[in-house]
């Protein structure tokens, strides 16, 4: 009983909040569900958020993150997409559309947001690691070494890095 009380609370609560601090509260909502790893639930909060203000990026990218992880790939690219329109100088952006751009086989493109996401933040060793596994995946052996020895040198497990490197080099097992 006390939850329905306090569900209907807050309801009344967000009804008073203006439209920006509204889409703050779904935002907020949206960033707990993703990380108790409820993406559905997440995906829903956030689309809430972006009908409120449909100009910020970083709801986007959240939003698209968590298609992500539900394996919505395209989805989740085309709200990557958004982002950078809406804010092209946010590098966790570039990075995530890398990443689910990757998961779909799409090296040559994986390689230029990756690429971006390190001209916006040039000490990124998971930017330059993921670079790393690409250029080796496209065969492209100098730059993978190149990226491998760069994310070392910010902290990156070699050994780690190695495994991955090897993982995407492995044929696909039926």
């Amino acid at each position: 009983m006390n939850s329905i009380v306090d569900a209907i609370k807050k309801l009344f609560r967000r009804d008073r909040l203006t439209s920006p601090e509204r889409a703050l509260a779904f935002y907020s909502e949206g960033v707990e569900l993703a990380e108790s790893g409820r993406s559905k639930q997440a995906v829903e909060k956030f689309s809430a958020a972006i009908r409120l203000s449909p100009k910020t990026g970083k709801l986007f990218h959240h939003r698209g993150a968590a298609f992500a992880e539900m394996g919505s790939l395209d989805a989740a690219v085309f709200d990557y997409d958004t982002a950078v329109r809406l804010n092209p100088s946010y590098p966790d952006t570039y990075l995530d559309r890398g990443n689910a751009r990757h998961a779909m086989g799409e090296h040559a493109k994986a390689v230029r947001d990756y690429s971006e996401a390190i001209r916006l933040r040039p000490e990124w060793a998971e930017a330059y690691a993921n670079r790393a596994v690409v250029h080796a995946q496209l065969g492209d052996e100098a730059a993978s070494a190149d990226d491998a020895k760069r994310a070392v040198a910010l902290g990156v497990d070699s050994g780690k890095l190695s495994e991955m490197i090897e993982a995407a080099l492995e044929p696909d097992q039926p």
